[in-house]
């Protein structure tokens, strides 16, 4: 096949694009920058140099292979309209083929107990926009996908190594309330497996992409001992004041149910936790 892949030189797309690539599709990545395309060329990946606010470039890489990935996100304000029109122009342009999208556990409802996709959070809120991008993608006339990561960890980077950074620059890693709330969890060669195999496969649809799960106290501890930092507590109040509203996310509970994806044939191959995965790299 040959994939689109927006945010090919990020985090996830990085991962995903090495597996493409591996499994022996062709690969356009989406480069913002010289560094991103220089990213995006070692992975092997053919670099399209536009960014999210380019539609025109967007709906031509879009309508010349046989799919996208969309993984790239704006870290400001207007990311919601950004997001918006960036699929729409890549849908607009597409005469078939799939589009996956990729939004995240906060997208369900919350709670301790697996949850399926079907069972979502309300519409409403800071991240009421994800509702509307899901169905942007899941109501178009291309074979539509919709993946949701939970806390994406492995190969020295993303949001738990982003933790880490932020422990040792504070002195103390620090959970939220009793820490009890939980998170399930997913290594980022296993997520990007996840994304072959709906690429490779006639899904459509919302997928929960999950290896386990653990408490924001455990997850902490690890973080913790990976920035040689205590450990202590603090209120959702003294955690949002010092962080944005983003930190209440960490105060709430993401377990997500995986028979969906595992039922299109994906298991995880690497994963083996957050903490060990820490220990193995610190």
């Amino acid at each position: 096949m040959d994939i689109f892949v927006t945010g090919a030189s990020g985090y996830i797309g990085s991962a995903l694009s090495r597996t493409l690539i591996a499994r022996g599709h062709r690969v356009r990545g989406l480069a913002r920058t010289p560094l991103a395309e220089a990213v995006v060329r070692g992975h092997g990946a053919e670099p399209v140099r536009a960014s999210l606010t380019d539609l025109d470039a967007l709906a031509r890489a879009a309508a010349e292979g046989d799919g996208v990935v969309h993984t790239a996100a704006t870290e400001t304000a207007d990311r919601a309209e950004v997001d918006r029109a960036a699929v729409t122009a890549m849908l607009g342009a597409m005469a078939g083929g799939v589009f996956i999208t990729t939004t995240g556990a906060p997208r369900t409802r919350s709670s301790r107990t697996p949850v399926t996709e079907d069972d979502t959070a309300p519409a409403d809120g800071p991240l009421a926009w994800l509702a509307e991008a899901e169905a942007r993608v899941l109501d178009s006339r291309v074979r539509g996908v919709v993946v949701r990561p939970p806390m994406v960890y492995g190969d020295g980077g993303g949001p738990v190594h982003r933790l880490v950074a932020q422990a040792a620059a504070d002195g103390v890693a620090r959970y939220i309330g009793d820490g009890e709330n939980r998170w399930s969890t997913v290594h980022v060669r296993d997520l990007a497996l996840a994304y072959a195999r709906l690429l490779e496969s006639p899904a459509t649809g919302a997928f929960h992409v999950a290896d386990g799960h653990l408490s924001l106290v455990d997850l902490m501890t690890a973080v913790g001992a990976a920035a040689a930092v205590p450990v202590a507590a603090w209120s959702l109040d003294e955690a949002i004041a010092a962080h944005g509203w983003g930190a209440s996310f960490l105060a709430a509970d993401a377990v997500l149910d995986t028979t969906r994806i595992q039922a299109a044939g994906w298991s995880p191959a690497i994963g083996r936790g957050i903490p060990d995965d820490l220990m193995s790299t610190a």
